[in-house]
């Protein structure tokens, strides 16, 4: 996505210096204006604001101005605009300074500008004068005359002005005032002369000439203009023609033209901008006022345009809501990159609310899109009345050319007509679209000469017109003389000559290469080509031979001629076919076709009547070869009509056409299509079907197969009155050809889906077409939405005939389905072959004979089987089926083969076996193929190896348990490698009438063509009645040919109440090994919408493509969240991209909504996971939708994207519109990484986890399992395991992705379950988890129900070892836990307490204390001891968290230690405690963190032994063979120096590691090193270096280890002053360490609540506090008698823990409790105040169940 936000222009200061001449009344209080001009362009109008004292006389006033840059400067004009008696000025000099180079340039002037004075001008152009000029331009007086056409009506009394432009400049718009020869301008038939004083502009080019449309009557012919400089001869004078009105209501209503000089084709040299301009639809957004444009392009900027006539002519401009269209032709400026846009300010209401401009350039083929949406006025937002604004997006559309028509109506009486005329144009590239031809002034009269400039397609070479008329208005006949068409086309011309010193070259020249003369004197060049078109004839009803439609030749043509064709139509002989509808027909060639003309003289008096055969006469352009025709009626009177076929006779060569079509035109038979197109067919199908006596062989197959069918899908906006009952067109534009157009409608997209070209287009619209809103228009040409069409494989085309038997009551009504079966089990959806209940009336009567074509998917070239079925809908819906034929085209080759498949049996519930689905085979296959010469060739072949058909007996076993049985219907697939059974309605059991009763087994029989293996099965009920719900035990599948088992086990709810409240399930064969899961981790990195993205993945075309898997995948986590406005919320896809460096990025990551959301709400907040590339660093994230209506704004208030294998996370404030016509108008918009603010977020590492679920009765769950990892680096907390629809079932393996944090290696896993759910027990074999990027595997065996209620240890939490390589990595212990109450008063608890042990292997979980040896627990001065078996051992301990749920009557509580032994290592672990747990003494908590005792022995203030490990580089000559030493930097002081000898040279060699040791003072934590490189020698030879790559340093008391990544090269030097220094790149901390430093701190906890409405919450809010040491367990934050978390206030809590080193993260959360529970957090700040540190945590979000994502937790990390 480039973005197009061009550099706005760059501009520099300059100093303005004006010197007033000091004569009497050289002063002025007029305003000035000023202009300046440089070789590279002109600066706007500038105006000089004239305070009270500028501009005095004798007076020097300053200015300070902004330019762009122009290069050298070469004039200036200076203006002011009053022209009463006291406004003169006499301006003596000017002079201009850039600021920063000091470039100067002087304008003397000594002149007057007033309207009484020297030339009465008040306008003056400067040429630059100073150092950096050699040669300053002359000051030139054009003469200028203009004519004025001698028509009645001709004159004018506006203001008219001129500009001249050439190659040097132009000379700034004019007002023409002062006449040298009339007193009276401009009036009928004058000549008026003018002289415009300007610095030379060079050749001049155009005269830019109009009038502001002021007065009555102000509508004026311009004859042309003359221009030349004063004192050149006449012959000198430059012509520029016009002959064209300045009027809103002649020709097309402009008042201002730019003119070119005289030559052909005059009007194709302009380029035609369309500006379409909308007023927002805001209160008071209209306005009175006048709007002016600018355009500034590539090559040059218009003049400033005033918009006064629009095209679509909405009375009133500039409306609120409204769009109104302007068209202005000026010179080509090349590609737009900004436009100005104002108003005047005059009127009434003069403010004015612009949403967006768009400018259409058909000569160019782009579309610019300018957003603006904002106010233009003096009293809103910034004041501004004009503002400049830049291209959101330039769209590509077809390119048009000019073409000039000149249409001559004939001199003889009543020629002239008052009809609309049309024109279309054919080339050798194609056609135009049918144009309207006419202007605003009355055109066609008698003898008249019309000229009109069009834009459409670039055709080519012209070879035919046609014209038409319409036949409306009064004396509609014309008679047409000729019509010129004229373009523009480059060529080779000779050169124009220059001067004659050229001459004198060239004769040299000539000499030596007289071949290349002509060559060197051609140019290209654009030349004007003309085609004459001679008519000379009527295009009237009552005259000749009636036509009003007439192709025309150009006159020079040779190869095409005339040609009639005639036309018979059949219409078919049953009841109802004829029609009295007009019809209208378009026959089609490969030269172009003949366009829709009406069939209406026919050789009968009632045309189309049935069984009559209508002859009509076409005249046309000969049209080669026919390609298709297209006919339709347009429905007026009786007008269903049933066509046979059209056979079109080519006089002129004596060929014959068939068309048949054998289909109702008609809207409520067949289709309810009224037009169809036809393809011609070869002889010999034709005459096969006279042949035969039942013309039953149709070739609608061939029709199909050469044409597309194309479903439209409207869709009408959710507005008020979005509906129309007005008669809707549509015309499809393909590359091919076109398919041929309270009303009020507003269309919000389209549709189009051809199944024969694979694809489905998205034509998106989100306008009215209402004459009342908008821009008025009924009619819209919609362009697909790049992003949102989707392709697929393509469909072809089927015929199916169906034979229905001659048997009694063998026909049905009901509504029959088919679908066919390729080989592998490839098979087509299932198709009904009707369309309405008309339809299934009509067909599938007795012995009757029925065919369809339909589009189906490809299946091969085999059909293996058919299914073919009904509804068992209607009146005696039984069917007997004889035989279905199914005949598909041949691949290649004319012809075509069709397959038999026999049936001979009933399809009806009360006849043979009461199925009324079949599955077919086929018994013979018979190709028809045409020869060469023309003829058919058949060839029969039976189908020896078809499937046989197979029985299937089928067990269905309901759960035994309460309410399994179901009475709803039941429908089962089975699938197998061969196909499958399609959906079969469980109806008869063989083993009792009550189906589906609970712990029964009912047998079902299912005939079906052999599916081959067995694997899965899909079943559901239909959920009716009242006991719906189904326990689904098990299913069993027998073939009874094969006599294969295949089992199926359950055991799951189906049931709209119950587990996920799914009643459709799919299960797979017991054993099944293949691929199941569709959240497959492998498949999770790949989209899922496969068809929509690949398109949509087409990067843009400038980008280099990104191949896809060139890189690991990783998961990216995205947050975004919607603003609050009314209208911000879109249901469009939204889609992210991420790059990284070198255009590396990964693939459009669509974020899908899921749980049934339709849209990105406002104010809501979504969260999603997707799987990219990684592209290493991430430099910009591209943030887009799919939405190209306007309806389908966005706006994005913020994006969060986390990268978890990285640790990081960044927060992008977007706060911006992704929308076509708000903000900038781009639906994509591209962020920086350094916008948005960095987190440090956890470390993950992604495992890949399988789940083995054990192979036992009712062994699946549907309950919510959760896992804790624990690692040697720490722990992970509980994560919940999602379901997923099937995961965690009987003998299943389910295999997914987690992000864990990187705690490796892992030391075991507590597994839990919360037992809710329909089948809250579960049994777990094992879990396996293999991490990703290392490769290593875990395994955690448990082989064990968790349940409340089954297996010996009627427990929902486990705890697993790790298993590496068949080695426990944690044993098992038992812990016995001594708790002495302390000795003072009232000490003992009746509360319930509870502990939890923190060791180097994790923790034990929730330990409560309940069985000990007395009976009373916890009383005064009392020992209870508590054993836990069974337990895996922690290892080392390092401090234990302890806490009591305040029941009871006195539940304070005084602890005075706890004691823990350790079994497995005979060891107990003593934590002192000595305080109260007590809501009512001491700091008033009830959970106590406290720490071990034993550690304390190390004293660490003496000396220490470290370790280094220095690892030399793997590059070359990285090694030395000198010494190298190094220095610590510690926290508590600085080592001296170490010195690593290298005395054999073994040492530091390329890529080795070297140990050393050393004792040293303790320097406490080192946080940098510094490393030297020393000779051994006191001198240093020549230059080297030793390249180190790593040092680690290890201490060897507590083995904490600090990592420095050097990197770096480290020149040798003779002395030690030399040295590099490192920083601590990475700290791994021991267990030893941890312990020691857990020290009780107070903690401040700091909450805001943020400043919002309903910010507050009643709820009981927590937190849980995460540090480097652990964690703080979730402590409540409560104040005694005050209201906390209140809008906008602070609360403050003092919580004491053991240190928990620096915080990684927090979680906040509350409980819902209460009326208004909804919290709006806006921050957390904790400070540890041992240390003073404080930490910030930003939220800004809601933890509410009904805003944003609905969570009442976040998880915050800290703000750096």
């Amino acid at each position: 996505m480039v973005s197009l936000r061009q550099k706005r222009q760059k501009k520099h200061p300059w100093s303005l210096w004006i010197w007033t001449s000091d004569i009497p009344g050289a002063g002025t209080d007029a305003s000035i204006l000023l202009q300046i001009y440089g070789e590279k362009g002109k600066s706007d109008e500038m105006r000089l604001d004239n305070k009270t004292d500028n501009f005095e006389q004798g007076q020097l006033d300053k200015f300070m101005i902004e330019l762009p840059d122009l290069g050298k400067l070469t004039k200036l004009r200076i203006w002011h605009e009053k022209r009463n008696p006291f406004a003169g000025w006499h301006l003596s000099r000017m002079s201009i300074m850039k600021t920063l180079t000091k470039e100067t340039y002087k304008f003397p002037s000594e002149r007057w500008l007033d309207a009484n004075e020297d030339d009465n001008e008040v306008v003056r152009e400067l040429p630059a004068t100073g150092d950096l000029i050699s040669e300053p331009l002359t000051l030139i007086k054009y003469r200028i005359t203009v004519y004025t056409g001698n028509v009645s009506g001709g004159g004018t009394d506006a203001h008219v002005f001129l500009c001249l432009i050439g190659d040097q400049g132009d000379t700034g718009e004019r007002t023409l005032i002062n006449c040298k020869n009339n007193v009276n301008k401009f009036e009928k038939g004058n000549a008026d002369e003018f002289i415009i004083e300007a610095v030379s502009i060079g050749q001049v080019r155009r005269v830019r000439i109009g009038h502001d449309g002021r007065g009555g009557g102000c509508g004026w012919f311009v004859d042309k203009v003359i221009v030349r400089e004063e004192g050149q001869a006449e012959s000198q004078a430059v012509e520029f023609p016009c002959n064209r009105w300045f009027d809103r209501n002649e020709d097309d209503g402009q008042i201002v033209r730019e003119l070119v000089p005289l030559a052909d084709g005059q009007r194709l040299y302009n380029v035609s901008y369309h500006i379409a301009v909308k007023t927002g639809n805001v209160s008071g957004g209209s306005s009175d006022s006048k709007v002016f444009v600018k355009f500034y392009g590539e090559k040059g900027d218009t003049s400033r345009m005033m918009l006064v006539v629009s095209d679509n002519n909405l009375r009133n401009y500039f409306e609120a809501g409204r769009v109104d269209v302007f068209t202005v032709d000026t010179a080509d400026i090349g590609q737009i990159n900004r436009l100005l846009i104002g108003h005047t300010n005059e009127g009434m209401r003069a403010g004015w609310f612009l949403d967006s401009v768009q400018i259409m350039v058909p000569n160019h083929g782009k579309h610019y899109m300018f957003p603006s949406h904002r106010w233009l006025c003096r009293d809103e937002a910034d004041g501004k009345t004009e503002v400049e604004i830049y291209p959101s997006e330039i769209l590509d559309v077809e390119q048009l050319i000019n073409y000039e028509i000149t249409v001559l109506t004939g001199d003889v009486f009543a020629g002239g007509t008052n009809a609309n005329v049309f024109i279309q144009i054919y080339g050798d590239q194609g056609k135009t679209e049918v144009l309207q031809i006419g202007s605003r002034s009355n055109n066609y009269e008698r003898g008249a000469t019309d000229i009109f400039k069009i834009e459409a397609k670039d055709v080519g070479k012209i070879f035919k017109i046609r014209i038409s008329h319409d036949d409306s208005g009064i004396g509609a006949g014309w008679y047409l003389d000729r019509v010129e068409i004229k373009r523009l086309i480059m060529a080779m011309v000779p050169k124009e000559k220059k001067e004659d010193k050229k001459k004198k070259k060239n004769k040299k020249k000539k000499s030596e290469e007289d071949e290349d003369e002509e060559g060197g004197e051609e140019e290209m060049r654009e030349v004007i080509l003309t085609y004459l078109f001679p008519c000379d004839r009527w295009l009237a009803s009552d005259e000749e031979d009636g036509e009003m439609v007439v192709e025309l030749l150009p006159e020079d043509n040779e190869e095409l001629e005339e040609n009639t064709y005639e036309v018979h139509i059949f219409t078919e002989n049953m009841m109802g076919a004829g029609s009295d509808a007009n019809v209208f027909i378009n026959i089609y060639g490969e030269n172009g076709d003949t366009g829709e003309r009406p069939l209406r003289k026919s050789n009968h008096l009632n045309k189309f009547e049935r069984g009559q055969e209508d002859t009509f006469s076409i005249t046309a352009v000969e049209l080669g070869p026919l390609k298709k025709l297209r006919i339709r009626h347009d429905n007026s009177h009786q007008s269903a009509w049933y066509l046979d076929r059209v056979e079109i006779v080519d006089t002129k060569d004596d060929t014959t056409y068939y068309f048949p079509c054998n289909r109702w035109l008609a809207v409520d038979e067949d289709d309810g299509q009224i037009a169809r197109e036809l393809v011609p067919v070869d002889e010999a199908f034709m005459r096969k079907d006279e042949d035969e006596e039942e013309s039953g062989a149709t070739l609608g197959l061939e029709q199909k197969a050469m044409s597309t069918t194309y479903t439209m899908r409207i869709k009408t906006g959710e507005k008020k009155h979005a509906g129309t009952d007005a008669n809707v067109f549509a015309i499809l534009y393909g590359e091919n050809d076109d398919t041929g157009g309270s009303a009020g409608w507003f269309l919000d997209w389209v549709e189009i889906d051809a199944p024969s070209q694979g694809q489905r287009l998205r034509f998106p619209c989100g306008r009215w077409l209402d004459k009342g809103e908008d821009d008025g228009a009924v009619v819209r040409d919609l362009y697909p939405a790049e992003l949102q069409t989707e392709l697929y494989t393509p469909f072809v085309p089927y015929e199916i005939t169906t034979f229905t038997s001659d048997v009694f009551a063998a026909g049905t009504d009901a509504d029959v389905f088919i679908v066919l079966y390729g080989q592998k089990g490839l098979c087509t959806q299932q198709k009904y072959l009707c369309v309405n209940k008309r339809e299934r009336r009509m067909y599938f009567e007795r012995s009757a004979e029925d065919m369809f074509i339909v589009e189906l998917e490809d299946i091969g070239d085999v059909i293996e089987k058919i299914r073919i079925g009904h509804d068992n809908q209607g009146t005696n819906p039984g069917w007997h089926l004889d035989r279905v034929e199914i005949r598909r085209l041949l691949r290649k080759g004319k012809g075509s083969e069709t397959t038999i498949f026999p049936c001979e049996r009933w399809l009806a519930k009360s006849e043979d076996d009461g199925e009324t689905v079949r599955e077919l085979v086929p018994s013979e296959i018979i190709t028809e193929k045409l020869l060469r010469d023309g003829t058919l060739k058949l060839n029969e072949i039976e189908v020896e190896d078809a499937l046989e058909t197979h029985t299937y007996k089928v067990s269905v076993r309901t759960g035994d348990m309460n309410g399994a049985g179901t009475d709803a219907n039941v429908f089962l697939t089975i699938y197998g490698d061969l196909g499958d059974t399609g959906e079969r309605k469980l109806s008869k059991s063989e083993s009792s009438s009550n189906k589906f009763e609970r712990g029964a087994v009912d047998k079902f029989s299912i005939e079906a063509v052999d599916l081959g293996q067995v694997y899965k099965i899909r079943i559901r009920h239909d959920d009716s009645l009242a006991g719906a719900d189904w326990y689904l035990d098990q299913v069993e599948v027998v073939d009874v040919d094969t006599e294969e088992v295949y089992m199926f086990l359950c055991e799951r709810w189906l049931s709209t109440k119950k587990e996920d409240k799914r009643i459709e399930r799919t299960f797979f064969v017991k054993g099944y090994e293949g691929e199941r899961n569709p959240q497959n981790a492998k498949k999770n990195m790949q989209n899922s919408k496969a068809g929509l993205d690949s398109n949509m993945n087409k990067k843009k075309k400038k980008k280099k493509a990104v191949i896809m898997e060139e890189g690991p995948m990783i998961p990216y986590h995205f947050t975004v969240s919607t603003g609050d406005d009314r209208d911000a919320s879109t249901t469009s896809r939204v889609y992210i991209i991420i790059m990284g460096p070198n255009d590396l990025e990964t693939e459009r990551l669509w974020l899908d909504l899921t749980d049934g959301k339709t849209c990105f709400a406002a104010g809501g907040m979504e969260h999603f996971m997707c799987y990219g590339l990684d592209v290493g660093e991430i430099k910009r994230v591209e943030l887009g939708h799919n939405g190209a209506t306007p309806e389908s704004c966005w706006l994005v208030d913020q994006l969060s994207v986390a990268v978890p294998t990285k640790g990081i996370q960044y927060n992008f404030l977007c706060k911006c519109w992704l929308a076509k016509d708000r903000g900038d108008g781009l639906t994509a918009r591209v962020f920086n990484i350094l916008d948005a603010t960095t987190i440090s977020i956890i470390r993950k590492v992604v495992y890949e986890v399988t789940v083995v679920t054990g192979d036992t009765q009712n062994a699946g769950t549907d309950t919510n399992i959760f896992i804790s990892v624990f690692g040697a680096n720490g722990s992970m907390e509980e994560m919940l395991l999602a379901k997923h629809e099937d995961r965690f079932e009987r003998g299943q393996e389910d295999t997914f992705n987690l992000e864990i944090d990187d705690i490796a290696p892992l030391k075991k896993l507590r597994v839990r379950i919360d037992g809710t759910g329909s089948r809250p027990d579960w049994f777990l074999d094992k879990i396996i988890m293999r991490n990703l990027s290392t490769e290593e595997v875990y395994v955690f065996t448990y082989e064990e129900w968790l349940s409340k209620t089954k297996g010996p240890k009627r427990t929902k939490v486990c705890e697993l070892p790790a298993v590496v390589e068949d080695e426990e990595m944690v044993e098992k212990t038992t812990y016995s836990i001594q708790v002495k109450t302390s000795d003072i008063a009232a000490a003992g608890t009746d509360a319930n307490v509870f502990l939890i042990v923190f060791g180097e292997n994790g923790d034990t979980g929730t330990l409560a204390l309940r069985e000990c040896s007395n009976r009373n627990k916890f009383e005064h001065n009392q020992v209870d001891v508590f054993r836990f078996g069974d337990i895996l051992s922690l290892g080392e301990l390092s401090k234990v968290r302890v806490w009591h749920d305040n029941k009871g009557p006195a539940p304070g509580w005084h602890l005075e230690y706890v004691d823990v032994k350790d079994d497995l290592l005979d060891q107990t672990f003593r934590f002192p405690c000595d305080r109260w747990l007590a809501k009512s003494e001491d700091d008033g908590q009830i959970m106590r963190e406290l720490a071990c005792a034993n550690n304390d022995i190390l004293d660490l203030s003496d000396k220490t032994k470290y370790e280094f490990e220095i690892t030399t580089a793997n590059s070359e000559d990285a090694e030395t063979k000198e010494n190298v030493w190094i220095i610590l930097e510690g926290k508590k002081g600085r080592s001296k120096e170490f010195m690593m000898e290298n005395s054999k040279k073994k040492k530091f060699l390329r890529g080795a590691t070297d140990s050393f040791e050393f004792s040293s003072k303790n320097v406490g934590e080192i946080v940098g090193i510094c490393l030297g490189h020393i000779t051994k020698e006191k001198k240093v030879k020549n230059e080297s270096f030793w390249h180190v790559q790593e040092v680690v340093i290890t201490e060897k008391e507590l083995r904490n280890k600090f990592y420095f990544t050097c990197d770096a090269r480290i020149p040798l030097a003779a002395k030690k002053d030399e040295f590099m220094t490192f920083e601590c790149t990475k700290t791994v901390e021991s267990f030893a360490s941890k312990v020691r430093s857990l020290v009780p701190v107070k903690y401040e906890i700091i909450i805001i609540t943020g400043d919002v409405n309903d910010a507050a919450t009643d709820a009981n809010v927590f937190i849980t506090l995460y540090g480097v040491n652990g964690d703080s367990g979730k402590r409540a934050l409560k104040g005694k008698y005050r209201n906390l978390f209140e809008r906008g206030r602070t609360d403050r809590f003092l919580l004491e823990m053991l240190d928990l080193g620096e915080l990684l993260r927090i979680k906040v959360e509350h409980d819902d409790n209460g009326t208004s529970s909804g919290w709006y957090l806006e921050c957390v700040e904790v400070t540890n105040t041992a240390n003073w540190v404080t930490t910030v945590f930003v939220c800004g979000k809601w933890l509410d169940r009904n805003k944003a994502d609905g969570q009442t937790h976040r998880v915050l990390y800290p703000k750096y």
